[in-house]
């Protein structure tokens, strides 16, 4: 493992998922992973009655069975009209994972592109339209298929405006029965 991400990817690493399960309008009883339900009701009862909950109203250790899986995306808006995503924090599984960490980098630094261009579009989307978002997914990774859901949740400093986008994604333990090709996604999807 090495703490900075090379260029070239070890082999194995693998960018390729199938089109991605979107979903805005859930419960936590559509969470199959009890870490993601668990999160998703943490991040319920924290925002109470705003639209989103703020960062600094989060204790990592009230979301300890997620945090391994957990990822801080900054938002940061761009004089064109854009955004520039920055990993506040990065989980200690997918660190384990992928075998670099990284936190405090950009995501344009990432060095798995297929997967940079898949996360892109899906953080445009929510730093556009912020909202909760359950995701389920098949990715090609170290040359097998493993299902995985992750969530997709926004904070915001002053509870209204997301300047923050919080994920949690977690990879089923054995391989997935999918066949055929890898597919990437359309971006966002």
């Amino acid at each position: 493992m090495t703490d900075t991400p090379s260029r070239d990817p070890a082999p194995g690493r693998s960018t390729f998922s199938t089109a991605s399960t979107l979903r805005r309008d859930f419960t936590a009883a559509d969470c199959r992973e009890p870490a993601i339900r668990h999160l998703h009701d943490y991040w319920q009862r924290q925002r109470g009655m705003h639209r989103f909950p703020a960062r600094n109203e989060l204790d990592p250790i009230d979301m300890k069975p997620a945090l391994g899986g957990i990822t801080i995306f900054e938002i940061h808006p761009k004089a064109d009209g854009g955004f520039r995503f920055r990993y506040r924090l990065i989980g200690s599984a997918i660190v384990a994972r992928d075998g670099f960490d990284m936190t405090g980098r950009f995501l344009d630094e990432l060095p798995l592109l297929q997967y940079r261009a898949l996360l892109l579009g899906r953080l445009e989307m929510l730093a556009r339209d912020p909202a909760p978002v359950l995701v389920h997914n098949k990715q090609f990774y170290d040359e097998r298929w493993y299902d995985y859901e992750a969530i997709w949740l926004p904070l915001a400093s002053d509870h209204e405006n997301a300047d923050m986008l919080m994920a949690c994604q977690i990879f089923a333990r054995t391989p997935s029965s999918h066949v055929g090709l890898p597919v990437v996604g359309k971006p966002g999807i």
